[in-house]
């Protein structure tokens, strides 16, 4: 049994996935992906209420063999293709408001999609929410290709290179555009109030945590998945 606290994290990880099969139980080196979230959760400092949102009794007994608790499984109409991660991010602050008869005072999402995010980086994050007057916060990174260089294909068939809108006049390469960040997936803070206004994890202005490109990778694809062993393999990580 865990208290009430500042910061309340949920690792969502249902069962299915369109891109690959089992995703967050595919291993990466010697441990399913997800146990690296988990493992992430229990060793940072500043955060003592985490818990699983899963459909997914491998997942769940994973978890709780870990020291994650999971007090629920997670309903079939929320663990579909195209549930809403705000519907699940809801369906875990009823039980905890049910749990505790009060609210937590900020949310976390921590994706298990997002291995490479470590405990430090959960701690660093709290800390510049916690020092921000920012409601929200997310985890970002630099790119390894800007949108300014993509083409995009429109209703006519043809392709067309993406505008960003700048105030720049020459086009001087990549120093001439604006400043842009990927959004890495690896963590998610907003004020609980804030939240349930909204249903936004982000908002229109985030506090933003800058993470190395080595710590943000998003494991989507099967190719992600590949990159990503190779990464742990290499002792990159």
């Amino acid at each position: 049994m865990y208290d009430r606290e500042t910061f309340f994290a949920v690792i969502p990880a249902r069962k299915d996935s369109k891109g690959i099969s089992n995703k967050n139980m595919q291993l990466i080196g010697d441990k399913p992906m997800i146990q690296f979230t988990i493992e992430a959760a229990l060793a940072a400092t500043k955060l003592k209420s985490v818990i699983l949102s899963s459909d997914d009794e491998n997942i769940i007994e994973l978890a709780q063999k870990n020291g994650v608790d999971a007090p629920f499984k997670r309903p079939k109409n929320l663990s579909q293709d195209n549930s809403k991660i705000s519907d699940v991010v809801l369906h875990a602050l009823d039980w905890y408001e049910t749990t505790y008869q009060t609210l937590p005072e900020n949310i976390m999402l921590l994706q298990p999609t997002s291995p490479f995010r470590t405990s430090e980086d959960i701690d660093q994050a709290i800390d510049r929410f916690s020092n921000s007057s920012k409601k929200t916060l997310v985890s970002a990174t630099e790119l390894s290709q800007h949108p300014g260089d993509c083409l995009v294909r429109n209703d006519d068939g043809k392709y067309y290179r993406l505008k960003i809108n700048s105030n720049y006049e020459n086009d001087s390469g990549r120093q001439a555009y604006p400043e842009t960040l990927f959004i890495d997936g690896g963590i998610y803070i907003s004020e609980t109030l804030e939240f349930l206004n909204s249903l936004q994890l982000i908002g229109d202005n985030p506090e933003i945590m800058i993470t190395p490109q080595s710590h943000a990778i998003d494991i989507d694809t099967p190719f992600d998945l590949k990159i990503a062993r190779a990464m742990y393999d290499s002792g990159e990580f």
